[in-house]
Order: C-alpha cells, then sequence, then structure tokens
C-alpha cells in the first residue's frame, strides 16, 4: 500500500523537466530485456487507484495503478520499456504538445477544450463524479442546495473535470484548486475544506484509510463522462495502437481484472 508521507513529499518535490529535473520524478519499467528503446508516459502519481507512489521491498519508490498497467501494455505492443515521467496533473497536456512525453495516462477525461491541443483514445474506464465529506455533516449536506452555500468550503484538483464541475455546479462556494489530491485530503481531514469532489474509486480509497468521511452521490457530472489515453494531436498511428491495446485488453476480460485488482487494494 502507498506512504502517504512519501507520496506527498513526492508531489512537493517533483520538479520541472527542464535543466533542473532530478529522478525523483522518472521511473523506467522494463517490459522485456530484450527491448532496446523506451515509450515516455506522462502521468500525474497522486491519484490512487489510477497512479500513485509507493516503496516496494527494498524500500524503493515505485509508480503503480490502473493507467500504469495501461501503459505497461501500450509498451509491451511497441516492443519497447516504459518510462513514466510524473508530474503536477495540469502540465501533462502541455507536455504531451511540446513532445516531452509520447503519451499520458492519468485518469483523464475528454473535454472539447482538451480536444483541441491532443487525440484521445475510447474510453476504457468510466467512474461517477462524487462528493467527499465528513460523516458528522451527512445530514446537514442533504443536497447540492444545502452544500451549495458561501460560507462551505469545496476542494478539487486543479485543471481537472472535478475543478470544472465545482466551477459549474457549486457557484456560490468558497473554491479551492490544488495540484495535490493528497493535498485537499489533507485540508479535508484538518477542517480547512467541508467537501471534495472526485471520482468514486479515488474517494473509496480514501473512505477506507480514513474513518469518519463517506461519500456523496449528488448526481453531479456528465453520464458519459471517462478515462481516455491522450496522444499528440494527429498521432494516428500511436491512438490506432492505444485502441487496439483498450479494445483487446476489454474483449479478454483484462482491463477488469486489472482494475478490480486496485480497487481491491485500497
Amino acid at each position: 500500500m502507498k506512504k502517504i508521507l512519501s507520496i506527498i513529499f513526492m508531489v512537493v518535490t517533483a520538479l520541472s523537466l527542464n535543466a533542473c529535473d532530478t529522478e525523483s520524478n522518472v521511473f523506467e519499467i522494463i517490459i522485456d530485456d530484450s527491448y532496446k528503446e523506451f515509450i515516455t508516459m506522462g502521468t500525474s502519481a497522486d491519484y490512487a487507484p489510477y497512479e500513485y507512489l509507493t516503496n516496494d521491498s527494498n524500500n524503493k519508490t515505485q509508480v503503480v495503478g490502473i493507467d500504469i498497467e495501461i501503459g505497461k501494455k501500450i509498451a509491451q505492443k511497441l516492443g519497447k520499456n516504459l518510462r513514466v515521467i510524473h508530474r503536477n496533473f495540469d502540465f501533462l497536456i502541455d507536455d504531451l504538445t511540446e513532445n516531452r512525453v509520447d503519451f499520458v495516462i492519468s485518469a483523464l477525461t475528454p473535454n472539447e477544450e482538451r480536444a483541441k491541443k491532443v487525440s484521445f483514445s475510447e474510453l476504457y474506464y468510466e467512474a461517477r463524479q462524487i462528493v467527499v465529506i465528513n460523516q458528522a455533516k451527512e445530514d446537514v449536506f442533504s443536497s447540492v442546495d444545502a452544500l451549495n452555500q458561501s460560507n462551505i468550503r469545496i476542494g478539487a484538483q486543479l485543471g481537472s473535470i472535478q475543478q470544472k464541475l465545482v466551477e459549474e455546479v457549486f457557484t456560490n462556494v468558497q473554491k479551492q484548486f490544488l495540484v495535490s489530491v493528497n493535498d485537499l485530503f489533507f485540508n479535508l481531514k484538518e477542517g480547512i475544506l467541508d467537501a471534495v469532489v472526485l471520482e468514486e474509486p479515488v474517494g473509496l480509497g480514501f473512505i477506507s484509510k480514513n474513518e469518519g468521511f463517506i461519500i456523496k452521490d449528488y448526481g453531479i457530472g456528465e453520464s458519459d463522462g471517462g478515462m481516455a489515453v491522450a496522444v499528440s494531436k494527429n498521432n494516428n498511428v500511436l491512438l490506432n495502437i492505444v485502441n487496439e491495446v483498450i479494445q483487446t485488453l476489454k474483449d479478454s476480460g483484462e482491463l477488469n481484472q486489472i482494475i478490480e485488482s486496485f480497487l481491491i487494494e485500497q
């Protein structure tokens, strides 16, 4: 299981991919010793169970999660090993458009604004958008209207679909958008925030480790939302390969196995 303090440290200290870059946010995963090249994937590894940092038996930090497993399958299809670069979520699309990475998998939901910059694969997973609150406030926050008050503080990840949901649905609240989901959870536990908007699997992971918090499903968000892989605009060769991998994983049932294994681990 992930070490919370380790994750927070890695998120805070992750640097730019320019000259000041360090090894702390770059992970090389050997798919096959015979492969001579790497393909590079961008992600924001603070969003369990999709992608997160943990320590192995040798106390070495590694990146794991549903999206990492999908990235490994794409690399394998291409006959390459996988290099994963962990960055703040709001940098990922720019990293792709500026060719710092070959593709991005980071629980990324396609939308019109993003589609102007990158091309998206078929959806590989769909999850409800939910709100995590303190259990003691369950009766008080019984509806969107009850939560949408000027004295209420709601958080979401900076640059995410959840940020847009907060801006569109909770128009009256005090809003806090942070780079790290772990920082949002910290603020929720400390009472700095009253609620955090995120995807259901992430919320389930949080409440499984933190007593006194619950998930509320207010029915916010589009029902056809979901996660997709992003590639450079009009890179149809890679896009076709990614779609082929996703379809194969779906048809074989392996994708469900991957998802369920990480949901159980949470």
